[in-house]
């Protein structure tokens, strides 16, 4: 089965992660409607399986060029790899080395720069243990709404464990318990965003992130950004430093669910420049 899959275009969005993930040697080809790329680089960790908690699957990444620092450990980073030119494959390994999730990423895709397929993977493993994994990975040639491709890729890398994040190091000055105006003006943004007006989630955001809302497939990525923001929060302060602020508040959507929220002041209002969310069970 095969579904598209659509990347956030606000990075804002994404989980911040600052480790560089080790890359190990991968041999193989992955041809996209005719252009074919050498695969090169393969990297992996683990994930829980999607359909028991208590299952812990292995997660490759193999690319034709080296991931960008912290990507193997942030979903969304890697929703964005075919717009920064990288072409290559996911997928998701249980402990009967059966692929449960898997995706396609590459610019010379025509319609859609990443989707989802799952089912036509072969997969050989000589190794997979806790701290490697070994073996080759390919697929036929297919096709998905007029996209062809295959690809076919040998390689042997360590599992990597996701590293500790750094805890959040407020500087300036303190702001009250409900955020202030950084606060007023975030909330201000999760309305424009909620409501799905364009020209109300400029105004919101960065001058930085405004390109991003002009991209043409932004309004087709709205629901999947909307979905993806918590419904319910409490500001729990946080602090002012010149022009700069950083919110600390909670989701109450779901349990254990904290984030880090920076605002820039531009032209005397606060704009959003990023979010990151993390849950204490991940």
């Amino acid at each position: 089965m095969v579904s598209r899959r659509m990347a956030p275009a606000l990075g804002a969005l994404a989980l911040l992660v600052t480790a560089a993930a080790y890359a190990g040697p991968a041999k193989g080809t992955f041809t996209v409607n005719g252009k074919t790329m050498n695969l090169k680089y393969a990297y992996a960790t683990t994930k829980a399986n999607p359909f028991d908690k208590k299952k812990t699957d292995v997660f490759v990444i193999v690319t034709d060029k080296d991931l960008p620092e912290g990507a193997l450990f942030d979903e969304f980073a890697q929703m964005d790899l075919s717009d920064k030119g990288i072409s290559g494959f996911t997928v998701e390994i249980d402990a009967d080395k059966s692929v449960n999730s898997g995706t396609l990423f590459s610019p010379a895709f025509k319609k859609m720069h990443q989707f989802s397929s799952v089912g036509k993977q072969k997969v050989d493993l000589k190794t997979m243990t806790k701290s490697s994994v070994a073996g080759t990975i390919s697929m036929p040639a297919d096709d998905f709404f007029d996209e062809k491709y295959q690809f076919t890729a040998t390689f042997d890398v360590p599992v990597q464990t996701k590293p500790a994040e750094k805890p959040v190091v407020l500087k300036g000055t303190p702001l009250p318990a409900d955020g202030g105006e950084p606060a007023k003006a975030w909330e201000s943004y999760r309305k424009a965003m909620r409501s799905g007006d364009l020209a109300a989630i400029r105004k919101t955001v960065a001058k930085e992130l405004v390109k991003s809302t002009e991209d043409p497939d932004f309004k087709k990525m709205l629901p999947l950004i909307q979905s993806m923001q918590p419904k319910k929060v409490k500001v729990n302060g946080g602090s002012v430093d010149g022009d700069n602020a950083t919110l600390l508040v909670d989701s109450l959507d779901e349990k254990d669910t904290k984030g880090t929220v920076t605002m820039h002041r531009e032209g005397g209002q606060w704009k959003l420049v990023k979010e990151s969310w993390k849950t204490s069970a991940d």
